[in-house]
């Protein structure tokens, strides 16, 4: 029964790592996004890139940009390229246990967010990326596939969101200093 399940196990990773290769040789940043985040910023200054692994999962990578050469936590553009196939319900329910893990949020705001996500969220494909633009602390404007699925001026779901990567407590406090430029 062990050797069976080594070997599924195997395979499995096996798998997922072919499946993430096949769009691992192409730019995290392409040309199509590099046009939306030009809109916003005047320069575009890469602070750091990390990619974000869950036990043998390779699930995406990720670059930080900003209008200076430095982080500004007012300006930047957070980009993720997934490399793995994640369900929209998964991606709704991380990202507000993610939100939940940083502040005690009502029940009225977590159903309110958890709308928003299911609205603007799709399932994704290997390849597929997020683009999240933060504009003066409290704007926030997220694309999928470089079309605007979503903007929001609420300073408290911008920093709970972007904070998922940026914190210093973040789930993986190593992706978070490799994405700031710490590491």
């Amino acid at each position: 029964m062990v050797k069976i399940l080594s070997k599924l196990l195997y395979f499995f990773a096996l798998f997922s790592f072919v499946e993430a290769y096949a769009e691992d040789n192409k730019p995290i940043l392409n040309q199509g996004n590099k046009n939306i985040i030009s809109k916003y910023f005047d320069e575009i200054n890469l602070i750091g890139q990390a990619n974000y692994s869950f036990m043998f999962w390779n699930v995406y990578d990720a670059q930080l940009y900003s209008n200076q050469k430095q982080f500004d936590k007012k300006n930047f553009a957070l980009i993720l390229k997934y490399n793995k196939k994640i369900k929209k319900e998964t991606l709704v329910k991380e990202t507000i246990n993610d939100m939940k893990d940083q502040k005690q949020l009502s029940k009225e705001k977590i159903d309110e967010w958890t709308k928003v996500f299911e609205s603007i969220f799709k399932s994704t494909k290997i390849g597929s990326r997020f683009l999240g633009i933060r504009i003066n602390e409290n704007k926030s404007i997220f694309y999928y596939e470089e079309k605007k699925i979503f903007e929001s001026e609420d300073q408290e779901f911008g920093d709970l969101f972007f904070n998922i990567w940026l914190r210093p407590d973040s789930k993986s406090p190593e992706f978070s200093k490799k994405l700031l430029g710490e590491l």
